[in-house]
């Protein structure tokens, strides 16, 4: 079964399902914007007294359209789920109730819809403002693991320092995105629509270090070079606190232990 095929049975088994208020087309492919490789992210949306019996029952009604070979409720508080079909089409299904949609008609298209939700959304959504609480967490965050890096080089555990670059570069990425004008909320595969191009230039020319000492020093002398005047530029021009006595304990830390200076925030 194709996406397309697999869209089109997903409407046609909630058409023929009266307890299913309104079944809508979100993410890329709901805003028009998606390319070959989106995948399906459906919002389905039922009556507030059917909620809670069609969530637990949700993976059987999605196996009568197309049975997964993964299946998974993503986040367990939210009834959010991922699927992917033998074929490995990737799909999301969000179960809620009407006034709970979230979104815009730009943002979404109308699969099913016998409650009008999706003419009750906003034409569009204004832009989202930086996330003070998520960039100054960020900030910390990178500060917490450069300061690892004493650990790895002291154990030798060089392997696991790789994967501390990993998670730096991975916050470099993320306040790149937060740098945007308005802020953008990229797929989790999608950034080159995202980016600028000097940034992504920026992130193809970091290095892939080697697994020994300096390979690593001078891979996380890179990074920490490029996220921390960012970052603080950003905090700034937003207002999110910094972490002052967080970011120079980190650095007299590097002092102390690697003869080293962190590149300046």
């Amino acid at each position: 079964m194709s996406r397309d095929e697999l869209i089109a049975a997903f409407k046609e088994k909630a058409a023929a399902d009266p307890q299913v208020l309104a079944l809508l087309l979100g993410g890329s492919l709901g805003a028009r914007s998606g390319d070959a490789y989106s995948d399906v992210d459906l919002i389905l949306v039922v009556a507030s007294e059917d909620h809670s019996a069609f969530v637990e029952q949700v993976e059987a009604w999605v196996a009568q359209v197309a049975a997964p070979v993964l299946w998974r409720r993503t986040y367990p508080g939210l009834p959010l789920f991922l699927g992917i079909t033998p074929e490995w089409v990737r799909f999301d299904i969000t179960v809620t109730v009407q006034g709970r949609v979230t979104g815009a008609r730009s943002g979404v298209a109308p699969l099913v819809d016998r409650a009008g939700v999706w003419n009750d959304l906003p034409e569009r959504l204004d832009p989202r403002p930086v996330d003070l609480a998520r960039l100054e967490a960020m900030v910390t965050e990178f500060l917490r693991v450069a300061g690892l890096l004493v650990l790895a080089l002291g154990r030798q555990e060089y392997v696991l320092g790789i994967t501390g670059l990993g998670l730096l570069r991975g916050l470099l990425i993320e306040l790149m995105v937060a740098e945007t004008e308005p802020p953008l909320q990229p797929g989790a595969l999608h950034l080159r629509d995202i980016l600028p191009e000097a940034d992504m230039e920026s992130l193809a020319a970091l290095p892939s270090p080697a697994p020994d000492r300096a390979s690593l020093i001078a891979a996380n002398l890179i990074l920490a070079g490029l996220f921390l005047p960012r970052a603080r530029a950003l905090a700034h021009k937003v207002g999110a606190a910094w972490p002052e006595a967080f970011e120079a304990a980190t650095r007299d830390y590097w002092r102390r232990e690697l003869g080293l200076a962190l590149p300046a925030g």
